[in-house]
């Protein structure tokens, strides 16, 4: 939960500044380096240490203690859906006391702070080494701006005892969601066999060398203890780089780099905590691809709008990588202090530096008066969002605001952000009348990425120009990751093109991108990626070709082997949460250790015995042993707890097919089908089932009202032209088949 993450700014600060990470050498004969404390650094860099005294980072976490507290437990109340949790103080410690997971009331020490600003959060040890959240937090802002008060973080949303957020459970849990961001040299140190945590950590701040790295060799060159032209100094990384010189256009009023490098060290340095991202492995190498420990999130329709502007709590990177300041080679600390962490310069200022003040900040530019909050640059080009109640963070995309696509994407603009009583049509009208004829010829990669998700004659068009035009990487990926459904082989020969690309995040969300390659194609074209250097991309890798492994060669086998070993390793390191059995079950299955998986399905039931994708898989499973009654009972286990579940209700509909009784099976596939309407496999499912029972009829109508409601799926249309072929009717049959054809490619 890194939920105290500091914005980075990413509009150009200085005509000449550092880009690349500097290379070097490595000393030979040098120890492996160890965090010594940031308090080492001092004596040398007073400076930037004070200035790091007060930053974001240096409030990361603290003891709880009267200099780290800021909220009131002064025999403090907090009402939350009628129910009341006191906060108080005893013999120096801080208390609260409030309901545990059963809906009692009882009284918790607060052992830490978490974050200082705008709000601060309080964290609770158990005996088990968990480190929980509490869900109630101070706005530490003042008085006259609303602060001063405790709130819940979910606001209004009542969470309950048992809810999946509630604050004892797994959603919540400091080791794994949040303690990596906000501590150094972290260890969660998760104990499988006895389900507990024995967490580690140097400091409970993001410290000095949280950025950049152990310092001991430092130390050991600054006593001249090695002997050695070391230019980066005893570290491994350099976050500074190579010089730039900036020049402005003057006819543009715009700064451009002679030549564009990206200081890919410094950006994914701040991308271990700035970025939306599942952690593999505690073990983390300065200096390294940032997907050798992390998988980052795409851009997706989950956490962002189609557009990309963030809507979930995105945090910054996933913004950046898609601006066009990212592109230029600017990077975080252009904009922010490095050790402050807040903006160099105020308001317009730091924008003015590569952005002619002349040319930007006149009333003919911004259309607000000079001065006025609408002619600040980030109020049009990075908007708020405000996450956890009053947390405002700005969109790092730095795009331009767009009302006049807000209609039709569905997307939110900055200027209906402000001028909230005006209707959208209002804004586009004048950004068009003012705008219209400056605004770039080509598609935005929103319009793009729109008309890919509609599925229409145009949408194989439209992906070809995503991954084939200067669109950022970090979209490319995103399409990748998101449009599997669409092939040909002009798309099939750009995928294999970037599983050879040297941007792994492109390579991995490739991999993705290929599963529904033909296995004769997939093998040759993903096996190689098990030798892939980066442990993201080559686990992916193992992945997708888990149900082909008994097509691999022995030597191929003993690779993948390998690599399956090292993802087993990260599924037990996340095994304090569900997905790491069922991972372990699923990978296992797939490769035929049907009574490993088993087992580690058995295990993750035990554990999590709410968790409904275990019953499922114990279902399937037990259907591929042939062991029809053992399968039922886990589908009637898993529904006893979310009886409207329309996984396990489609999964038991087939279970009365495969037993003789289609009349019950039929009902239950008919449940699941409304129970999500949207699933294309639950309606295909439903219409079979259908024709099965000789009502082709209905099921042609089920399908059709399924594309007419939800537009074309190459499961629906594949469904159309079955039951059409079958009818004899070759004029639907083939005018579905020729939908499917032009927007899916095959």
């Amino acid at each position: 939960m890194k939920v105290f993450a500091t914005a980075i700014v990413i509009i150009f600060c200085f005509v000449f500044f550092y880009c690349c990470v500097e290379a070097t050498t490595p000393v030979e004969n040098k120890p492996a380096a160890e965090y010594v404390g940031s308090e080492k650094c001092q004596s040398c860099h007073s400076k930037e240490y004070t200035a790091y005294e007060s930053s974001d980072h240096f409030h990361a976490m603290d003891s709880a203690l009267p200099r780290s507290i800021k909220g009131n437990f002064n025999n403090s109340i907090f009402i939350y859906y009628g129910d009341t949790s006191f906060f108080y103080t005893k013999d120096g410690r801080y208390f609260v006391r409030t309901n545990d997971s059963t809906g009692k009331k009882k009284d918790y020490q607060v052992s830490f702070t978490f974050g200082w600003q705008p709000l601060q959060q309080y964290l609770v040890r158990f005996p088990d080494g968990r480190i929980q959240a509490l869900p109630f937090c101070w706005d530490t802002r003042p008085k006259e701006k609303g602060g001063q008060r405790w709130f819940h973080i979910y606001g209004k949303e009542k969470i309950p005892p048992g809810d999946e957020l509630f604050w004892t459970g797994i959603n919540q849990n400091w080791n794994n969601m949040c303690a990596d961001c906000h501590t150094t040299n972290y260890f969660k140190n998760f104990d499988v066999s006895n389900n507990s945590f024995h967490s580690t950590w140097s400091e409970q701040k993001v410290s000095c060398e949280s950025c950049h790295g152990p310092a001991s060799n430092h130390i050991a060159w600054t006593e001249k203890k090695y002997n050695d032209d070391d230019s980066l100094k005893g570290f491994v990384i350099s976050l500074a780089g190579e010089k730039v010189n900036w020049k402005f256009n003057t006819e543009k009023g715009i700064a451009y780099p002679d030549k564009v490098v990206h200081n890919t060290t410094l950006i994914e340095t701040c991308a271990r905590c700035h970025a939306r991202a599942s952690r593999l492995s505690d073990y983390y190498y300065h200096g390294q691809s940032f997907l050798q420990s992390h998988i980052p999130s795409t851009i997706n329709a989950t956490n962002y709008y189609i557009d990309g502007q963030i809507k979930e709590e995105d945090y910054e990177y996933g913004s950046f990588l898609q601006s066009k300041m990212y592109a230029e080679g600017v990077t975080c600390i252009n904009c922010h202090d490095a050790h402050t962490m807040k903006v160099k310069q105020p308001l317009n200022t730091v924008c003015f530096s590569c952005h002619a003040q002349s040319v930007f900040d006149v009333q003919e530019h911004t259309h607000h008066a000079v001065a006025s909050t609408g002619s600040q640059c980030v109020n049009c080009h990075m908007p708020v969002t405000t996450y956890m109640m009053i947390d405002e963070r700005r969109d790092h995309s730095i795009r331009i605001p767009r009302p006049d696509l807000s209609v039709k994407l569905n997307t939110p603009n900055a200027c209906n952000k402000c001028h909230t009583d005006k209707p959208v049509s209002w804004a586009a009208k004048y950004f068009i009348q003012w705008y219209g004829d400056k605004l770039p010829a080509a598609k935005t990669y929103g319009q793009l990425m729109y008309a890919v998700s509609k599925n229409t004659d145009e949408s194989m068009n439209d992906l070809n120009q995503l991954l084939t035009q200067n669109y950022p990487d970090i979209i490319k990926a995103t399409a990748l990751d998101q449009y599997t459904e669409f092939y040909s082989p002009q798309l099939g020969d750009e995928i294999k093109s970037y599983l050879q690309s040297t941007d792994p995040d492109l390579r991995l969300n490739a991999i993705r991108a290929s599963v529904n390659f033909p296995a004769d194609v997939l093998l040759p074209a993903i096996t190689p990626l098990l030798d892939d250097p980066v442990l993201a991309v080559r686990t992916e890798a193992m992945n997708t070709l888990a149900p082909l492994y008994a097509q691999l060669d022995e030597n191929k086998k003993q690779r993948f082997e390998a690599v399956m070993n090292e993802y087993i390793a990260i599924q037990k390191y996340i095994s304090d949460r569900p997905e790491g059995f069922l991972n372990q079950g699923i990978v296992l299955a797939e490769t035929g250790r049907t009574d490993e998986a088993e087992q580690m399905y058995l295990t993750g039931v035990k554990r999590f015995p709410s968790y409904i994708p275990y019953y499922g898989n114990l279902a399937d499973l037990y259907r591929a042993k042939n062991l029809e009654t053992k399968s039922k009972e886990y589908l009637d286990k898993g529904l006893a707890i979310v009886p409207n579940n329309g996984t396990l209700h489609y999964a038991l509909g087939l279970w009365y097919i495969r037993n003789h009784d289609e009349t019950t099976g039929i009902n239950e596939l008919k449940k699941a089908a409304s129970l999500e309407p949207a699933n294309a496999s639950f309606v295909y499912g439903y219409a079979i089932g259908l024709v099965s029972k000789k009502d082709a009829q209905k099921a042609l109508q089920l399908l059709e009202s399924f594309i007419t409601k939800n537009g074309n799926d190459p499961m629906i249309l594949n469904g159309l032209v079955s039951i059409y072929q079958d009818q004899k009717n070759m004029d639907k049959a083939n005018y579905y088949a020729g939908i499917r054809k032009n927007v899916f490619g095959y």
